[in-house]
Formats: C-alpha cells, structure tokens, sequence
C-alpha cells in the first residue's frame, strides 16, 4: 500500500480532526512513510507555533513524519473568508501540485481539512472538492454526543454524492462515563453502516508533554486497509 492519500475531514468545526490526523500518523509511521500536511491553515500567525502543525510536532515527537502547512491565514475562519479579509488569495491548484508532490515520496499521506467537508476554499473550491483532487479516501471524525447521527449521516450522504469513498469513521473525544446517548449512538452507526470501519478514541487530556497520551484506540466493526496490522482491541457494546 503506497502513495495513498486520506483527507481528514469533520461532521463540524472543534469534533478532533487535529487529534485524529496525529493519532493516524503516530499509528502508521512505524511501519511506512508518512506525510501529515495542513493544506489551509486559519486562526494562526505561525502554524509551527500555534497552528494545527504545533499540535503534530508535539504530539509525534522523533516520528519521521514529513509535516508541512501550505497556507496560513491569521483569523479563525472559513478559508474562503480568512483569505479575503487577509487579501491573500489561495492558490488552490498550487497547493494540489504540493501535496500530491509530497504524496509520492510517502506511503500514505494525511491530509487535514479545515472545518467539515464542504467548508469552501475559495468561491469556486471547497474540500471536497480538494479531497476529489487529491484521488483521496475519506477519514470522517464526528462527536458522539447529542446531535452527531444528524451531522455524520449528512457528511456521509455529501460524500457518497461526490463520489469519495470513505476509509474510516471516527468517533472521537468518547468519554469514560458514556451515557446512554454515546452508547446508542455508537450502536447506530454500527447498525445504519455496517461495512464502514469505526474506531472509537478515548476523550484524553491532551497534555502538552505528551498530546496522544490515553487515547485508547479501539475498533469497532470491520478493519479499514490503513490500520492493517496497528492491532487495535476491539470494542464490545453491551447489550
């Protein structure tokens, strides 16, 4: 498996892509080359500081993961929106030819969208459409809480439209006192896509010296090409 590229996409802004796109990368870069790139980065000055990008170098340390940000906007906004209030139009066919150049030096590159999947770009570009250029799967990271069979289900029916295939639905920031609406929700999600693979990730504290640590990974339903081999345990819902 190489040269594949998944764009990591939300059912919402703040659902834990940031999170998930490191966790993939921390995951898979024992065993292949990795790419982690931040396409179009909003709310930051310096994106190796305070953006998306200070947050993998935290969390992935001495990996040999090749990271890049290839547009940086300073007001946390829609790309579309940040880029012209900054007068700083976005360059989105320069920034395909970027990632897919970093892309065939990797076995797998990540990509981190911003926003969900159809937050736009420019005018005329919005992620998905990004992501189609990409010829990229989709990982999907939702919330499990009240209100994420509504978002997900969208996001997924815009993909299916689009024609993006989706890799992996994440659930992400399940907390350890889960009621019974995380609870069903998961249960809905294995019953409404029963093909899709689903990983559940532990809410964690994300502390500054160590930003993955207690995540506790665990698979529920069938295992997605890219974690072959990452040995994740299982998870059982109760009956």
């Amino acid at each position: 498996m190489s040269n594949r590229v998944l764009f990591v996409t939300g059912t919402d802004t703040g659902v834990g892509k940031t999170v998930v796109a490191a966790w993939l990368a921390a995951t898979l870069a024992p065993r292949r080359r990795v790419a982690l790139i931040k396409p179009f980065q909003t709310g930051a000055l310096d994106p190796a500081t305070d953006g998306d990008e200070a947050f993998y170098r935290a969390a992935l340390g001495d990996e040999a993961v090749t990271m890049r940000t290839l547009v940086c906007l300073p007001e946390p906004l829609a790309p579309s929106i940040a880029a012209e209030r900054a007068g700083a139009p976005i360059d989105v066919a320069g920034a395909l030819v970027e990632c897919r150049a970093l892309a065939k030096e990797a076995d797998i590159t990540l990509v981190e969208g911003a926003g969900g999947l159809l937050v736009s770009i420019t005018g005329e570009h919005d992620m998905a459409g990004f992501a189609a250029g990409l010829d990229a799967s989709l990982v999907v990271v939702a919330r499990p809480s009240l209100g994420t069979l509504n978002h997900t289900t969208l996001t997924l029916e815009a993909a299916e439209r689009r024609g993006l295939p989706v890799e992996l639905l994440v659930v992400s920031g399940f907390p350890a006192n889960a009621g019974v609406v995380e609870r069903e929700n998961l249960r809905w999600f294995r019953e409404r896509y029963p093909d899709l693979a689903l990983v559940v990730l532990a809410e964690a504290p994300l502390a500054p010296a160590d930003p993955l640590a207690g995540l506790d990974a665990r698979l529920l339903g069938p295992t997605p090409p890219i974690l072959e081999g990452a040995d994740l345990p299982r998870l059982d819902l109760p009956a």
